[in-house]
């Protein structure tokens, strides 16, 4: 698509001026399994150069468990990745930094250290063992999902991205009692994987800060991993947020390859919808994790991200401003609105 010089310009200064945000990013597990075969610094040498171009300075590290690690394996994978997580926050040497508090925010918001936050992208990890999560606290855990696209022992997740089928079911006791923990600990909840009946009883009734760190629009187009306008508009009047995602399977780009359009139009609906305060950017750029995890050359794998990489956001940030997005609501969507939520549900 099109952009103007104009908004490419204004595009690199928002996000040089911003403290940009992108509320999910599989990174534990891709620092896993590198460091698993002899790889280091990978943050330093790999992300920071990224990170630095696109303005990015607040990186949500999502711990996601691989279906081959369930059951027994996934409290195993869970501490391996925090650890692999710390490790490399060491080696950066104040880079970047882990995001426990409020506090932990102003050297995120003044770009001197990019914040990690830490957490669970789905909680399959405690089985129905609620007391686990004050343990995850204590590592620097901060939110959680219940699921992935996967049922477990606490709710139902919704299909995965390669799929289209409508999945049942509410949250059971056991999840009920999770979301009551989380809430004691200071957590979020994400709903991005959540299916639609149990995402609504956590809309309506759930007393927890509430976000869904990953999704799109089904009015944009139709995919059961998307959120409804009914859940669009529950979120933006709890004051959560939803992170814009660029996985291609969810914008509707997969086939046709016009990936920026329909982000751009994803990003247009849900700041139309949910109000300028209540969208950000939730990237979910895979591929990296994928090379990882299969051990495969760059050159091999297209994997089904709708963006470059994170140090391409000047394309996503530009197309939205031709959709007539103002810069100051830009603003917002590229990192205040992040940053705002945050200061609210995080512990002192």
């Amino acid at each position: 698509m099109r952009i103007s010089l104009k908004n490419w310009e204004i595009a690199c200064r928002l996000q040089a001026e911003t403290p940009v945000a992108d509320l999910h990013m599989d990174l534990p597990g891709e620092l896993l399994f590198r460091r698993r075969r002899g790889q280091r610094h990978v943050i330093a040498g790999r992300y920071l150069p990224l990170w630095r171009k696109a303005g990015i300075s607040l990186i949500g590290a999502a711990v996601y468990v691989e279906d081959e690690n369930l059951p027994e394996g996934a409290l195993r994978s869970v501490l391996l990745q925090i650890e692999a997580l710390k490790e490399e926050i060491e080696e950066a040497e104040g880079a970047v930094h882990l995001i426990r508090k409020q506090a932990d925010l102003e050297p995120a918001y003044d770009k001197s250290s990019v914040g990690l936050l830490l957490y669970l992208e789905g909680l399959d990890c405690i089985g129905t063992d609620t007391g686990l999560l004050s343990l995850l606290s204590e590592l620097g855990v901060r939110g959680a999902s219940l699921v992935w696209s996967r049922q477990n022992l606490l709710a139902c997740g919704c299909c995965r991205a390669y799929d289209k089928r409508d999945i049942r079911g509410r949250l059971t006791e056991a999840g009920i009692d999770a979301v009551h923990k989380m809430k004691e600990l200071h957590m979020f909840l994400d709903i991005s994987h959540l299916n639609d009946e149990g995402a609504e009883e956590v809309l309506t009734g759930a007393d927890i800060p509430v976000l869904a760190t990953h999704s799109n629009a089904r009015e944009v187009y139709f995919h059961y991993r998307n959120l409804t306008r009914g859940q669009i508009d529950l979120l933006s009047d709890r004051g959560g947020i939803i992170g814009l995602n660029a996985c291609s399977l969810l914008t509707g780009s997969a086939r046709d390859g016009r990936h920026l359009e329909l982000l751009q139009k994803h990003g247009r609906y849900l700041a139309d919808q949910a109000g300028a305060d209540h969208v950000a950017l939730g990237l979910d750029l895979c591929r990296n994790y994928e090379l990882a995890r299969r051990e495969l050359p760059a050159n091999q794998f297209r994997g089904t991200d709708a963006l470059p990489d994170q140090g391409e956001l000047g394309l996503l940030t530009a197309a939205l401003l031709e959709a007539g997005i103002s810069p100051q609501t830009m603003k917002k969507i590229l990192g205040e609105n992040v940053f705002a939520f945050l200061r609210r549900v995080l512990p002192q």
